[in-house]
């Protein structure tokens, strides 16, 4: 059903790549296989019926972001050894696919596959300071700046940090969290159409904290979101950013009743 999981409004494509990513690092080989030939045919699939799979390929990044920081206690959501093995399953179908051959798929099933390593690194890195909360919390932001240019990615990762706050009880830091992204959000709502009643971008944000014009769009390549898939889920929409500045409230509200 390539129309139900490929539309832009629906997130069932991001629910879906969050469940086969947790499958993919089962200790259960079986379990392992058919998440990563499943994977692989939906990739698949994308790439038939929009000529790519831009979209896939943005979901299973952030899915796999959020997976990996949104680890409590030290406790891993998913095992990075068993994962790394289905990402070297998934480049082999993509060169043992004769469909393919000539294409310039098997390059991005390889590309993909070197991103995924890297954040399964840094979850690795975020594993290991668990009980350190400060260099943890450094290392989370550091990982946040590193996705300036994405900003799919970069909202994954402010939230998880908000979330990383909460769980150490900091509910102003947490709420300052969810107001970056909610700057992030008005920003890209703000290029995509201007609206009178939204915010004009991420300064109407700068009388709450100057530090939210880091959210600015900067770079040229990230002008039109939608041409890669990038912006489109559902948080996203004006809905979405309503519900991120009511997390933010509440936190600060939070803080303000302690």
């Amino acid at each position: 059903f390539p129309e139900l999981l490929f539309e832009a409004e629906t997130e069932l494509c991001s629910v879906l790549c969050c469940t086969l990513l947790r499958h993919c690092g089962s200790s259960l080989v079986s379990t392992r296989s058919q998440a990563t030939a499943s994977l692989y045919s939906l990739m698949r699939h994308n790439c038939d019926s929009e000529s790519s799979f831009a979209r896939i390929k943005v979901q299973v990044i952030v899915a796999l972001s959020t997976i990996g920081g949104g680890q409590k206690g030290g406790q891993q959501l998913v095992n990075p050894e068993f994962l790394r093995r289905s990402l070297k399953t998934l480049v082999n179908y993509s060169q043992m696919d004769e469909s393919m051959a000539g294409t310039t798929f098997p390059d991005q099933i390889n590309d993909l596959a070197v991103n995924l390593n890297t954040i399964l690194i840094d979850t690795v890195k975020m594993n290991k300071c668990q009980e350190d909360h400060y260099l943890l919390l450094d290392l989370m932001h550091s990982i946040a700046n590193g996705y300036q240019s994405s900003p799919d990615l970069r909202l994954a990762w402010l939230q998880n940090m908000a979330m990383k706050h909460i769980e150490f009880g900091n509910h102003c830091e947490a709420g300052m969290c969810m107001t970056h992204a909610s700057a992030l959000v008005a920003e890209y709502l703000y290029l995509r159409e201007s609206c009178p009643f939204l915010p004009r971008g991420c300064v109407a944000f700068q009388e709450v904290s100057l530090n939210v014009l880091e959210e600015s769009a900067v770079s040229d390549d990230i002008i039109s979101p939608s041409e890669d898939a990038m912006c489109t889920g559902k948080l996203f929409s004006e809905s979405g950013l309503v519900g991120l500045l009511t997390q933010a409230a509440v936190l600060f509200e939070t803080v303000s009743i302690v």
